[in-house]
């Protein structure tokens, strides 16, 4: 008489859960990994933005032979911020059409609050808005300093010669210290 064994096709309840629990390791670097990665690019943008925005303002300025703010604005206490460009000394960039550029409203997200962030401290431009005027070397001087979750920081400083960008404690993120 022969015994028939069937062989057990399939994993023991140990195997799968030493499988789950490695499946769950490798998620939770994977996020953290991630997270970085998502910070440090959310800087990279945001100081390209600035960059580019402060840019524009100076542009418009000679183009429209006006003199041309961009105001910086808080969002109630909040480390989240807006930029807006304006030929008006004044605007508040959160309420509607309070911040015309020839009847377009010109704002952008400075920070968001979370990622990125930014004091009132952070903002050295007089009155937090820069202005150009259409004349040569008339502009405001000032920097924005943004950092991220990780702690890095980026600068745009606004000199009466210069706009550029640099890292104010050390190189970081390809760019020199300020």
């Amino acid at each position: 008489m022969k015994i028939n064994r069937r062989k057990n096709i399939g994993f023991t309840l140990i195997e799968l859960l030493i499988s789950v629990c490695i499946v769950a390791r490798l998620v939770v670097i994977t996020t953290s990994s991630y997270s970085g990665i998502i910070a440090r690019q959310a800087l990279l943008d945001n100081t390209d933005r600035l960059y580019f925005f402060l840019r524009l303002a100076n542009t418009q300025s000679v183009k429209q032979n006006e003199k041309v703010y961009v105001h910086f604005c808080q969002f109630e206490n909040s480390t989240k911020w807006d930029m807006a460009m304006t030929t008006l000394p004044a605007c508040d960039c959160f309420t509607a059409d309070s911040c015309l550029l020839n009847g377009v409203e010109k704002i952008k997200e400075l920070t968001d609050g979370k990622v990125l962030s930014a004091s009132a401290s952070d903002i050295t431009f007089s009155g937090q808005q820069a202005s150009y005027s259409p004349m040569r070397f008339s502009v405001n001087a000032g920097s924005v300093t943004l950092t991220n979750s990780l702690g890095q920081k980026l600068k745009v400083i606004q000199s009466t010669m210069r706009l550029k960008v640099c890292a104010p404690d050390k190189a970081q993120l390809g760019y020199e210290k300020c």
